[in-house]
């Protein structure tokens, strides 16, 4: 079975379009959508995703996207903010063309030791199960911290969840490290990193700015990732230089093999 699976960050659905600092006021979910559709995944890994927060008019982003991109949408709430307008939250989402049997959220536990002088903030794991034509996978989105405390603890919750599955698996997101990173090493050990059938190894996800690639190409990196168990076969990997978010969407072909071959 061949599939189309995309992981973007949407940077709480704001548009990047004309350059890095540019924040408008009225924000880019339906211009999302229409990418989203346009590239046409059969799944999609959302980071940084607003519900009902005022900054985005309130709005249920996931669902607003699926919606009108025409996905099943599910959401995992991470960061809770109250205010005079009511509580709106921040996380994960995910949208599917197959059906979303189940959904579950598993939060990554927070540091015991802030030391670093790097923001810190709540982080979950959104874990669906995606009937792909009578066939479950297991499909884990995440993002993760900038902390090398808030990496650790993402890092081992994430190899901890695969280790329970018998299904196939499916992990992606932005994980704010590189591949070198040895806190990645037990996770890549489990799963197969699609970006190695990238043939521009050079290339990177974040971020999405021609011009600072060009003056300063060591501050732009492979951060976004889409990992596959062994019952996945990666054929091809896009890398779309979209510049709506600061994150380029990332995309992997891949071919989900017979139970007999998986």
């Amino acid at each position: 079975m061949k599939l189309r699976i995309m992981t973007y960050n949407i940077a709480a659905g704001r548009s990047f379009e004309k350059g890095p600092d540019y924040r408008p006021i009225i924000h880019a979910e339906l211009q999302y959508a229409d990418k989203i559709k346009e590239l046409a995944p059969d799944i999609c890994g959302l980071n940084e995703v607003d519900y009902r927060l005022p900054r985005s008019a309130r709005v249920k982003m996931a669902k607003m996207i699926g919606d009108a991109a025409g996905y099943e949408s599910a959401f995992a709430p991470a960061v809770t903010w109250t205010n005079k307008w009511g509580i709106g939250t921040y996380g994960n989402g995910f949208l599917s063309k197959h059906p979303i049997k189940d959904v579950e959220i598993y939060p990554i536990p927070n540091p015991e030791l802030t030391t670093e002088a790097k923001s810190y903030e709540p982080r979950v794991i959104l874990h669906a199960i995606v009937d792909f034509s009578g066939r479950d996978v297991d499909v884990f989105v995440t993002h993760v911290g900038l902390s090398d405390e808030e990496k650790k603890n993402a890092a081992q919750t994430i190899t901890t969840l695969v280790g329970y599955c018998t299904n196939p698996v499916i992990v992606m997101g932005d994980f704010n490290m590189k591949q070198d990173n040895l806190m990645m090493q037990p996770l890549l050990s489990m799963l197969e990193d699609s970006f190695k059938y990238y043939p521009n190894q050079d290339d990177y996800t974040w971020p999405c700015d021609p011009e600072l690639m060009k003056a300063d190409p060591a501050k732009c990196e492979r951060i976004d990732y889409i990992l596959f168990s062994k019952h996945f076969k990666v054929e091809s990997v896009e890398i779309p230089a979209l510049p709506l978010s600061d994150h380029k969407p990332y995309i992997a072909n891949v071919e989900l093999l017979d139970e007999a071959e998986g």
